[in-house]
């Protein structure tokens, strides 16, 4: 069986406001670093039948942009 794993590595100003989004996996064609404005993370939870969720977005991502990645 082939695993692979994602890591998220987000960094938080003083008002623990999202600075900096990275992610890197080992199944990707590099295993760097690569930087991301926002991200939203949705997991299904099969036994209490709810999703639990992480949206994120770094205070430099511009509202057109932020609009335009809710919507697509």
């Amino acid at each position: 069986m082939k695993k692979a794993e994602i890591k998220l590595n987000v960094t938080l100003d003083e008002q623990n406001v999202p600075d900096t989004i990275a992610w890197s996996s080992t199944d990707g064609e590099t295993s760097d670093e690569m930087p991301a404005k926002a991200m939203f993370l949705a997991l299904w939870d099969a036994q209490y039948k709810n999703s639990l969720r992480i949206d994120l977005w770094t205070k430099d991502m511009p509202y057109d942009e932020m609009k335009r990645f809710f919507y697509e």
